[in-house]
């Protein structure tokens, strides 16, 4: 799936699970949502992003938080159509006035099968929800330590210096004309916390014709993205939460003039040679390392090992959503053809995508 719009819908976050498809919905204009019920969603979604992209439609993909190969949704721009799996639409809160179509795969299974193991799968979710909830503590016990050192380390600024270098950097850098459009913005995670530790798209950064990296130092790199967003408040753009703490901005995208502003935690050697760095130490007083050396050594080992827990406890969430769906997947009425499901399949597909 390389060179393709990949983007997370949802996250992991210290306040929960955070779902800003909504906001994508109505930034899309859309007028069709077809939900998939039951399992078969990655298979169908995929199958669907396929034919679509072979008819030279757009295609937006939305993947799972937990796993990076599993889509729980897709956009397709001309057809003004999102198919999206049953728990991306389940913590959807504001939905326009579309058509909802519900896909519902539960006629190949077998009913007495599941029933069978309902004891065994009602401990599984409960197993997978202790899980999750262990992962949002110690999310939240991250974010309690990044606002700490963020918050001492404010103390420690030159808001005058670092004001004047966004405003030199807006006026040199962003064109004059789309300063005057109308704001048309969506919210879509780039970045989230899986089994094999933090993870991030470059989707923005392929997209974009310039870019300007904000380094994290000590978790600051929000502190400057949040300044730049008020700048842009007229102005057609893709905000990116943080999948830490969402009310943090991890990147801002400017739609027409394509210019991207990211936070990175750590300086990279990037494929993209039209980046600019913002190093966010020059706007720091000297003596915020000298007087708080210890205190922040700590902090961060503190912080690196709670991350690695929660990547455990994400691990621990996908072995059991694969246990969870082998159980269903070993319920498939075997009365049923499989050709009969895959026709299924097929039948929608092309009444979807005509």
């Amino acid at each position: 799936m390389t060179n393709k719009k990949k983007y997370f819908a949802c996250a992991n976050t210290c306040i929960g699970f955070v779902n800003r498809f909504d906001s994508v919905i109505q930034s899309q204009n859309l007028e069709k949502i077809y939900i998939i019920k039951e399992d078969f969603n990655s298979k169908f979604i995929n199958e669907a992003a396929e034919i679509a992209e072979e008819k030279k439609y757009s295609v937006e993909y939305f993947s799972s938080p937990f796993e990076l190969s599993h889509l729980n949704g897709i956009i397709i721009k001309e057809l003004k159509t999102a198919i999206i799996s049953n728990e991306l639409s389940n913590y959807m809160l504001d939905m326009p006035p579309v058509i909802e179509i519900i896909i519902d795969f539960s006629k190949f299974f077998d009913e007495l099968k599941i029933l069978d193991r309902k004891q065994e799968i009602f401990e599984l979710v409960q197993k997978r929800n202790e899980s999750l909830n262990s992962a949002y503590k110690f999310l939240r016990a991250a974010n309690e330590l990044s606002e700490s050192i963020a918050g001492l380390s404010k103390k420690y600024i030159n808001h005058e210096k670092l004001d004047s270098f966004i405003e030199r950097l807006i006026n040199k850098n962003i064109p004059v004309n789309e300063k005057s459009l109308h704001e048309n913005t969506e919210f879509k995670f780039i970045n989230t916390v899986s089994s094999s530790g933090e993870l991030e798209l470059d989707t923005l950064e392929a997209e974009s014709k310039k870019i300007f990296c904000i380094s994290n130092v000590n978790f600051l790199g929000w502190y400057c993205t949040k300044k730049i967003a008020g700048k842009f408040v007229n102005i057609s753009k893709v905000i990116c939460p943080d999948t830490l703490n969402p009310d943090n901005i991890r990147a801002i995208f400017l739609k027409n003039s394509k210019i991207l502003f990211i936070v990175k935690d750590e300086i990279f050697n990037s494929k993209y040679d039209f980046i600019n760095f913002i190093n966010m130490e020059r706007f720091i007083s000297a003596d915020f390392k000298k007087e708080n050396k210890q205190k922040l050594k700590f902090i961060q080992k503190c912080y690196k090992s709670i991350m690695g827990e929660v990547a455990k406890y994400i691990a621990e969430t996908d072995s059991i959503n694969t246990s969870i769906e082998f159980i269903y997947n070993s319920s498939i009425d075997m009365s049923i053809n499989k050709n009969e499901k895959d026709k299924y399949i097929a039948k929608f597909i092309k009444k979807i995508i005509e």
